[in-house]
């Protein structure tokens, strides 16, 4: 029996998601490999939990990686930021660029910029740090564009009953980061940093081979789907997605509850899973004393427990839907567990002290029940308006990017005026906390998963085809 298209495109979504976030997360494995230990044989910050130890020794030998470069810790950040400062405004634009150029075209265009950039990296380092760093804001504004193309993407291929299993193909991310720390970490120190760029290249040029071959902007347009496959998804949508183009409604948009009640689901989301990512690692190594990068099985524990309950989320949703509750029930219920009890876990973080292992397993269990995501603020843009998903998704990362910016900032603010211990801490993880519950909490008592009567479009015979390849 013959596999279904659509199952196909789930899986090219995850793997869309995964190259994506490949070139997002190289740079905090390679950036080390790059420059010289400026503070080497000079005091440096002994971790909170560390002092008195006479086992730790904080200067570690360099490796032989390749020419390294004399940049400072401002300069670093600007590096390891570039990325971030690109994406948050490419997120803007991607809804109505994927909706009128289409989502095939969107993100196989921004994915192959992000090929050859990417290798640029590796000769315009050597030139001067400033191209590096247009680089890296390049590829970060062509990463923004591949989200809410996913969303146009699912609004047009998903039929309502099997929306969980589409969406839960984003969860591709979180693997795209543990195995690039894993693989770009073991390229680099093989055989230089300059392998850890080129290697996610070969993976980049080979996912759009692929990527040709097997996805198209809608079912219509596909070369090798079945008539029967193709009635069922049309009829399972019921008409709420067209292929006609039209200007997104962002006057209904912007004036919309529903929507605002998603875009704050989404913030604290973003600003929980930011706090995870990077906030958490830092506090384990310069509170606790370990770095958690180090360790190529504990970086990646969190993420790949992730990735299998969030798959397992998105098939349990789909069932839930078809046999017993309705899609707003499933979509609430399961914030409980996307927020809540992500934001509980986190407000509990300060409280493990010199704990390590509590630290670790504090984390992994977020970052694991987060993965509900899938049912919540990632299934809602198609929920409220398939047919302006990508937009509804572009604007929401755009607002929910800022906190990329927000959570440093708070985060320096209290280990200044507190010093790099438990009591700074401590607050940081209080107000992830706050954040994520309270963001939660609004979202069940006034969020919706239904259409919305700004999801309809205006006939328009001449806009009506779009154009992909596949």
């Amino acid at each position: 029996m013959a596999i279904p298209v659509r199952i196909w495109i789930i899986v090219m979504i995850f793997f869309t998601t995964y190259i994506n976030y490949t070139t997002r997360s190289n740079m905090s494995m390679s950036l080390p490999a790059m420059v010289k230990l400026l503070d080497k044989g000079k005091v440096v910050n002994v971790p909170h939990c560390r002092k008195g130890d006479p086992t730790f020794n904080p200067n570690k030998t360099q490796d032989d990686t390749g020419v390294r470069f004399h940049w400072s810790q401002h300069t670093q950040g600007l590096v390891l930021g570039a990325y971030f400062y690109g994406y948050t405004p490419g997120s803007l634009p991607a809804g109505i660029i994927s909706e009128w150029w289409g989502p095939f075209w969107t993100i196989f265009v921004a994915t192959a910029v992000s090929a050859v950039l990417n290798e640029l990296c590796v000769w315009g380092t050597h030139l001067h740090v400033g191209f590096l760093f247009a680089c890296r804001f390049i590829i970060g504004f062509m990463g923004g564009l591949v989200y809410p193309a996913l969303q146009c993407l699912i609004g047009r291929w998903a039929p309502p009953q099997e929306r969980g299993k589409f969406v839960s193909g984003l969860m591709g991310n979180t693997l795209g980061t543990c195995l690039t720390w894993i693989i770009v970490g073991g390229v680099t120190k093989a055989w230089g940093w300059e392998w850890g760029f080129h290697v996610l290249s070969i993976q980049i040029v080979i996912f759009l081979a692929v990527f040709w071959v097997f996805v198209s902007d809608s079912p219509e347009l596909h070369t090798w789907i079945t008539d029967e496959e193709l009635k069922y998804i049309k009829d399972s949508q019921a008409g709420a997605v067209t292929k006609t183009k039209a200007m997104p409604p962002y006057k209904q948009i912007f004036t919309s509850f529903p929507f605002w009640t998603l875009c704050l689901l989404h913030f604290g989301n973003l600003w929980g899973l930011y706090v995870q990512i990077a906030v958490v690692p830092k506090f384990i190594a310069e509170v606790i004393g370990f770095n958690i990068r180090d360790s190529g099985l504990v970086s990646s524990l969190p993420h790949l427990v992730r990735l299998f309950l969030g798959l397992g989320y998105g098939v349990l949703g789909d069932y839930l839907k078809r046999t017993r509750f309705s899609r707003e029930v499933v979509l609430k219920s399961f914030v409980t567990c996307s927020h809540i009890i992500p934001g509980i876990l986190m407000a509990c973080m300060g409280l493990v002290k010199c704990n390590y292992y509590g630290a670790i397993a504090l984390l992994v269990l977020s970052m694991s029940i987060n993965g509900a995501v899938v049912l919540t603020n990632l299934s809602n843009p198609t929920d409220l308006s398939p047919n302006f998903a990508g937009t509804i998704f572009g604007i929401i990362s755009f607002i929910g990017g800022t906190t990329g910016f927000i959570v440093p900032q708070i985060m320096g603010a209290l280990t200044a005026a507190y010093g790099n211990n438990f009591t700074a801490w401590g607050w940081v993880f209080a107000i992830g906390g706050i954040v994520y519950c309270s963001c939660g909490i609004f979202f069940i008592i006034f969020g919706t998963s239904k259409i919305q009567p700004w999801n309809e479009k205006k006939d328009d015979p001449e806009g009506a085809q779009t154009t992909s390849a596949g």
